[in-house]
């Protein structure tokens, strides 16, 4: 029977801004690189995650079991074995939070873009992070291993914005999901658009003493949706679940506490997906101008004159029967 398997490579993005703030600080904590390696590895299986993850002796081992998973993701789903892993590591030099999958064809679900900006959602500033499994997983499951990690090493976890960030990963990944193959569409497109939203929302935030309001939430998201060209691609459904979850990071510790640094994690993680993404971009773009043809908007307005005119005669039926009482 096949075995069943988690993903820790989600939990290296869900951290609290106090834990990775303390952790950044206290150069102790980062000297050396963290390796989060699930309690079910062993043999050739544990030798192959170190090797694609590039773990040597400099590395600090923390281990998660399914005990953890229960402890720490109370309504995770019922585990029996846990072998996918990650490393995380502070940046000496430079910004932002860097993805990398090195097994890419095993983490099935959650992209590197939907891992960056739960990161940012978290609260997550200059790190380093590889992810990967020597099975198949959706790249959803397990938060718990990294939160055992951050938790030994003395740092207090944030747990609504860990909550939060999870629960935007999961909704990313089901827009995404319900918009494959669509013309126009791509995660990138998606995430460039998420990251957008949050520099915006974080600048917001700095100019102004008030908390964001949820009408500011809605009008950046729907004008960033517009410019990037996916408010015509996707449903009014998903568009109020990105608003949902940018209502989340407005209200989040990790933006409200620094909104300066929260910012620059976000332009960092836009600037990447740009840098590495540009035609899937300009896809989405593309196909939003092609939607907003003359043809197309003469041909909604003759569907709704026709919605129109089947009203009108429903009223002038009832209009003239009455007539006739």
């Amino acid at each position: 029977m096949k075995k069943t398997v988690t993903s820790l490579a989600v939990a290296t993005l869900l951290l609290s801004t106090s834990g990775i703030v303390k952790a950044a600080d206290n150069k102790a904590d980062w000297d050396e690189p963290v390796f989060i390696k699930g309690a079910d590895l062993e043999g050739q299986d544990l030798q192959q995650t170190e090797n694609d993850l590039g773990v040597d002796d400099n590395y600090e081992t923390y281990s998660v079991n399914v005990n953890d998973v229960s402890n720490y993701i109370p309504n995770s789903s019922n585990l029996s074995y846990i072998y996918s892993s990650a490393t995380i590591e502070h940046k000496k030099w430079g910004k932002g939070v860097d993805v990398k999958i090195d097994t890419p064809d095993n983490i099935t679900k959650v992209t590197a873009e939907q891992y960056q900006n739960a990161a940012i959602t978290a609260g997550i500033k200059n790190a380093e992070i590889h992810i990967a499994s020597v099975d198949q997983v959706t790249g959803e499951g397990a938060l718990a291993g990294i939160y055992k990690a951050y938790e030994e090493k003395g740092n207090d976890l944030n747990s609504k914005d860990i909550q939060n960030s999870n629960q935007e990963m999961n909704d990313l990944g089901t827009i995404s999901e319900e918009n494959k193959g669509k013309d126009g569409y791509s995660d990138e497109a998606l995430n460039a658009s998420i990251a957008d939203i949050k520099e915006q929302l974080a600048d917001i935030k700095q100019n102004q003493d008030k908390q964001i309001t949820q009408q500011q939430v809605e009008d950046t998201v729907n004008k960033v949706l517009d410019e990037r060209g996916l408010s015509e691609i996707l449903s009014n459904n998903q568009i109020q679940m990105i608003n949902n979850n940018m209502i989340n990071v407005a209200n989040s510790n990790a933006l409200t506490s620094d909104p300066k640094a929260f910012k620059q994690n976000a332009k960092d993680v836009l600037k990447n997906i740009e840098k590495n993404s540009d035609d899937l971009l300009n896809k989405a773009k593309d196909k939003a101008k092609d939607l907003n043809t003359e043809e197309n908007r003469n041909l909604l307005q003759r569907i709704w004159d026709g919605i129109v005119g089947i009203i009108q005669s429903i009223i002038q039926f009832f209009s003239n029967l009455l007539n006739r009482l």
